[in-house]
């Protein structure tokens, strides 16, 4: 099996050489950048994964993150920061991460949030379910071309988006509470919280819905969770 690349930007000596071993230890391959200058020229190599510093000396990683969404290819972003303010979460998933992570951590909690990165990206690439799109209201969703579509036009997805309504379409009406949503998208092993789940669905509300601040399909179930319906 290839080894996974991985970007880590960060410019505290301390903390690239204590992931370094981690991640080389868990079997995957590392790239230093200090700045965020120098995590932008790294891009052309278009690593599997990127793990992002918020504090950085020049471009902030809020910057990089932008110009990695940019790209061709998608490549998931891990935010590793101490800016540990719901704000300071809500602006880095608002900008394409697709995970949050303050510091201090754990390896353990580290290395779950990766491998779940990593296996959310694989299950998009290798897709196998029946060839027959799902329909709900004005979406389609092509499940093996992780494709989906609102009255014929694309909407571009992040992987995690793209899970969410995948979930959601083949149980429409079906109302899904966040821990279970936090456990189907993210995996049994996120250690993260239920405010990411809402994050996401604001996302996802804001590309399928025709007016985001009145959702009629992606719709809350006060004390419960979400649902999707057909629109009437």
């Amino acid at each position: 099996m290839e080894q996974k690349q991985i970007l880590l930007v960060d410019d505290e000596p301390a903390i690239t050489s204590a992931l370094t071993v981690i991640f080389g230890r868990a079997g995957f391959q590392v790239i230093v950048a200090k700045t965020g200058e120098a995590a932008l020229a790294q891009l052309s190599e278009t690593p599997d994964l990127v793990v992002l510093d918020v504090m950085l000396p020049g471009i902030d990683g809020y910057r990089v993150c932008q110009e990695i969404r940019k790209l061709p290819v998608y490549v998931p972003i891990l935010m590793l920061t101490a800016k540990d303010t719901l704000p300071d979460k809500v602006m880095g998933l608002e900008l394409g991460a697709d995970a949050y992570l303050t510091k201090p951590f754990t390896p353990g909690e580290l290395l779950a949030q990766v491998r779940a990165l990593f296996r959310l990206i694989g299950q998009k690439e290798t897709v196998v379910q029946a060839p027959r799109p799902l329909q709900c209201g004005p979406l389609t969703l092509y499940p093996q071309q992780c494709r989906v579509e609102r009255e014929g036009r694309a909407v571009d997805l992040t992987p995690k988006e793209f899970a969410l309504l995948h979930l959601f379409m083949q149980r429409p009406g079906y109302v899904f509470g966040r821990e279970t949503l936090l456990r189907e998208v993210w995996g049994y092993d996120y250690l993260g919280d239920s405010r990411t789940v809402d994050v996401h669905i604001q996302r996802l509300r804001a590309k399928i819905e025709a007016d985001s601040s009145a959702p009629e399909l992606l719709q809350t179930v006060r004390g419960f969770g979400y649902r999707l319906v057909a629109a009437a």
